[in-house]
């Protein structure tokens, strides 16, 4: 395929390494391969800051494995970035010579303030930023503070403060206790406490969370409640769930594995330090960090096309979708939103949001079946990597594209929107679909669509009820909506269904 190349990007950091390769299309990074590694680089740091020869060969093996997954892979541009503990090992030199004899590529060791703009460009091009946000990345040795707003920092800090650092400093026997997580989190807070009035001063929205420790967290959430909400509660009675199990054999969490039981639980005095000394009430998590920085500083990505819209052209392109007739669905939805904002019904930003990329993807499956296009559309966008969209966001569009024709079937529910409110956004969906007539050149339709308690009532031009095969989609399509519990009247001159 044209214009298109490989790119590579390596993360050499305190607890793992990563290595991901992406192809560049169109400004658009799509992950081909990924790889992590539990170097544990940090815990080889004795206090004279000197790296152990067992810490150095795990990396240096890493990276004789990295040197291979990387064979047979043309990459135009390989980058290796280094992180905290490499920036203050004092026999960094030695490990670096060694590894230029195994591994052809150059090692950065980055410091971190650009550490930290590299975490923001990662998260800025991946994950729907609203407004001023705070992001928070916690490594083995370090711990990057960011405030940005778009593609723009405003703040960045390196702390040295890490899950694996404290995890040796404050939880070596491996028991979590009282004292243990309350001396924990006072080093956190002491080293926060110098940072906290210049980002007040600033101010921020939203808080992120990225690092493999957050991760693992909204796991830990997830399996608990339910949902991968982070909030200052649920942190609270987790660590205490930690200092009531000690060492972990008693947790009864499936998704924490027992060896990363003291970095998960340093990560949150961390955390919790974070949340209180900042007022934070919640931190949501972008699968975005360091690496993805990285690659995004290699490729062409234009920064002045939002990454969801660059994400959407990308797939419309890269599935052949007719955008022609998708953008003239989009348009008979804005026909409709137009009229409910002059009712005082005006869709959400977000709500139109979610109607916007389901018209314009609706038919991304019609290539691989045309009777089952629906099916085959919403299992491409669940499986693909969509940078822009939060996992939530993509799962909502995902399954209105399922919804986009056929039976309405069981309806999940969502964080984001009501099971009422995504209803409706089907219905509409749907009806502008069917309002489209197909691939013929018909102008947009002069419908007038108004809501009377929960019925949808749609009042039709007369002309089109003499349309045989447009009418007998609107029967079918009433009868499919009202099994899914929604209204729909159609009202013409002077018929009436």
């Amino acid at each position: 395929m044209s214009g298109e190349r490989y790119l590579a990007a390596i993360d050499l950091g305190s607890n793992s390494f990563h290595l991901v390769i992406a192809r560049e299309l169109t400004g658009c990074i799509q992950t081909v391969l990924t790889k992590k590694s539990s170097v544990r680089l940090a815990s080889g740091l004795d206090k004279n800051l000197y790296l152990s020869e067992k810490a150095m060969q795990r990396g240096l093996d890493c990276l004789a494995e990295f040197k291979k997954q990387l064979t047979g892979v043309v990459c135009q541009d390989v980058s290796v970035v280094a992180t905290y503990t490499l920036r203050v090992a004092k026999n960094r030199a030695e490990f670096l010579d060694r590894a230029k004899k195994i591994f052809p590529y150059p090692i950065k060791i980055i410091s971190g303030e650009n550490e930290a703009k590299l975490i923001y460009q990662g998260v800025a091009h991946t994950y729907p930023i609203k407004g001023t946000t705070l992001v928070v990345d916690i490594g083995g040795g370090s711990t990057e503070l960011i405030i940005g707003k778009r593609f723009r920092t405003k703040f960045t800090k390196s702390i040295e403060i890490g899950s694996r650092s404290f995890s040796k400093r404050y939880f070596s026997d491996g028991i979590v206790t009282e004292k243990t997580m309350r001396l924990a989190q006072a080093g956190a807070r002491k080293a926060l406490l110098p940072i906290l009035a210049e980002c007040t001063a600033i101010g921020w929205k939203s808080v992120l969370g990225t690092s493999g420790s957050f991760k693992s967290i909204k796991q830990i959430m997830l399996e608990i409640y339910g949902d991968s909400h982070i909030t200052e509660k649920r942190v609270r009675r987790l660590i205490q769930r930690f200092i009531k199990s000690k060492n972990g054999d008693n947790i009864r969490l499936e998704s924490l594995e027992l060896s990363r039981f003291v970095i998960i639980a340093s990560a949150l005095s961390i955390i919790s330090s974070l949340m209180d000394l900042f007022a934070i009430k919640e931190i949501e998590v972008s699968s975005a960090a360091l690496r993805e920085g990285v690659l995004y500083g290699l490729n062409n990505t234009q920064e002045d096309i939002a990454p969801r819209d660059r994400t959407v052209n990308n797939l419309l392109d890269l599935h052949n979708v007719d955008q022609v007739f998708s953008k003239r669905v989009l348009l008979q939805l804005q026909l409709f939103n137009e009229q409910l904002i002059a009712q005082n019904n005006k869709l959400s930003d977000s709500a139109f949001m979610f109607l916007q990329y389901a018209s314009l993807l609706h038919e991304i499956g019609l290539n691989i079946n045309s009777k089952k296009r629906q099916k085959h559309g919403a299992y491409i966008l669940e499986n693909s990597t969509m940078p822009g969209f939060s996992e939530q966001e993509q799962q909502i569009i995902s399954s209105m594209v399922g919804h986009h024709r056929g039976k309405i079937d069981f309806i999940k529910s969502f964080d984001l929107l009501t099971q009422e409110k995504y209803l409706q956004l089907i219905q509409l969906l749907r009806l502008a679909i069917i309002l489209t007539m197909g691939r013929r050149e018909f102008p947009l339709q002069s419908t007038k669509i108004s809501y009377h308690g929960q019925e949808l009532h749609m009042i039709l031009p007369a002309s089109l009820f003499k349309n045989g095969e447009f009418f007998g989609l609107l029967e079918k399509e009433i009868a499919l909506q009202r099994k899914a519990g929604l209204s729909l009247k159609v009202i013409s001159d002077p018929i009436e269904l």
